[in-house]
């Protein structure tokens, strides 16, 4: 009996290296496991990340160039705008001088009339 004792001991000592062994060797796998997955949906969530990320930025840009568009419409309206204020303003000058010149010729008119009579 004496002799078996070591043995036992032996034996549940190898018995009890052998079991955690394999649980570190599983818990190892399951962090592994874990760590594959979670980089996995890590993954996904930077690619769906990305996706929203250029989809705001075309959206940016095509909200930019609308931005654009409009400002070049409101700086032609306003530009057509001073133009046509231009048109009156040269309009208005020219009925002036015409107005002006018309009152000369009478002048002159009157005044060769006065000197011929």
């Amino acid at each position: 009996m004496r002799v078996g004792v070591p043995i036992f001991l032996f034996l549940a000592a190898a018995g009890f290296h052998t079991a955690l062994t394999a649980s570190l060797e599983s818990a190892e796998k399951e962090d592994t496991f874990g760590e594959e997955v979670g980089l996995e949906q890590l993954s996904d969530l930077q690619k769906r990340d990305q996706e929203e990320f250029e989809a705001a930025q075309m959206s940016e840009e095509e909200n930019d160039t609308q931005e654009e568009d409009m400002t070049d419409r409101d700086g032609n309206v306003e530009a057509d705008q001073h133009e046509s204020e231009s048109d009156e303003d040269v309009d208005g000058m020219r009925q002036k001088r015409e107005h002006l010149e018309a009152n000369v010729e009478e002048a002159d008119e009157t005044t060769n009339l006065a000197e011929v009579e």
